[in-house]
């Protein structure tokens, strides 16, 4: 009974964000039902759904503290319970009752009972997106402008934090495509309302920002000061180096330094197989690199990372 009672708060709580619902997030699911409706006609609305409950509403529930939701990893028995939200939250996103899992059958009526709000809530994420109706034009500065100014944001609109790893790996993927989606754009049956304007934005800052084999990431390790970040002085604070399931994890040597280069350089060991995602705590393993590491953070070092058996 709490477990359903949690369900219907969760699922409610989705269905009513639909006129908040991320812009980023509302742009994707336009996109993949056009997408997908070109190929599978029959199936654009199930895609979407599978998707955004699958790829971005599940984590985020199961997983609070690594989107940032909590401060503190839940304690198991809620981590289970939310595991079991998201189980049912899937089931309603791809439109299925319980059917091999006897102890869940007990939920299908309520599935069947969600189904048509679920829908309606997908078809309302995937409306077609008129950018020119979100950012007025007095708001929309030339993109030289927006380039000299990047380091300053404006309090309108969300920072979005992502890797530069991402954003090289973004970049190549425009750069190298940046034909295939100009040709895309132009067939496409909105190319009359939109025009050529996103594109050709688009492909200015491209060559504003040049090929993306010339831009090497550059590294500001040595500029980082490990001992000033919050995650750190957390788990400082909570003496997590002295907890049993932190030095176990240390001992079964997924991460550790071990001998010199020949230019002298300390070598560091990464072994993948040995780290089991769904059985560990990422945030030690996390902690355990930056302790290890530390001695060395001003100084070169190299790394070796063992994929055998993943």
């Amino acid at each position: 009974k709490n477990l359903r009672l949690l369900t219907q708060d969760v699922f409610q709580a989705i269905i009513d964000s639909a006129p908040q619902f991320p812009l980023q997030l509302r742009i994707l699911c336009s996109c993949l039902y056009q997408v997908v409706q070109q190929r599978f006609p029959q199936h654009p609305l199930q895609a979407v759904s599978t998707v955004i409950f699958l790829r971005f509403l599940n984590p985020a529930l199961v997983l609070p503290h690594e989107f940032g939701i909590v401060d503190a990893e839940p304690l198991p028995r809620i981590k289970r319970g939310l595991t079991l939200v998201s189980k049912i939250l899937q089931n309603i996103a791809n439109n299925l009752i319980f059917t091999k899992e006897f102890h869940m059958r007990c939920f299908n009526d309520y599935l069947r009972s969600t189904f048509d709000s679920a829908t309606n809530f997908v078809l309302s994420i995937s409306e077609p997106i008129n950018l020119n109706t979100i950012i007025p034009s007095d708001e929309q500065q030339p993109i030289e402008n927006n380039i000299s100014d990047s380091t300053t944001l404006s309090p309108t609109y969300p920072m979005s934090y992502i890797s530069d790893a991402n954003v090289l790996a973004l970049h190549r993927l425009l750069w190298y495509h940046q034909e295939k989606i100009g040709d895309y754009l132009s067939s496409g049956r909105d190319h009359k309302a939109i025009g050529r304007r996103p594109f050709d934005k688009m492909a200015t800052l491209l060559a504003y920002l040049g090929p993306p084999d010339h831009r090497p990431l550059d590294s500001q390790w040595i500029s980082y000061d490990m001992t000033a970040t919050k995650f750190e002085e957390l788990m400082a604070k909570t003496q997590m180096h002295e907890r049993e399931e932190f030095k176990s994890l240390k001992a079964l040597n997924i991460f550790y330094q071990a001998g010199f280069s020949k230019q002298n350089n300390p070598v560091f060991y990464y072994i993948a197989r040995r780290f089991k995602v769904n059985e560990m705590n990422c945030d030690l393993l996390i902690y355990h690199v930056l302790l290890t590491l530390k001695p060395f953070q001003a100084k070169p070092f190299e790394l070796v990372v063992d994929f055998t058996h993943t």
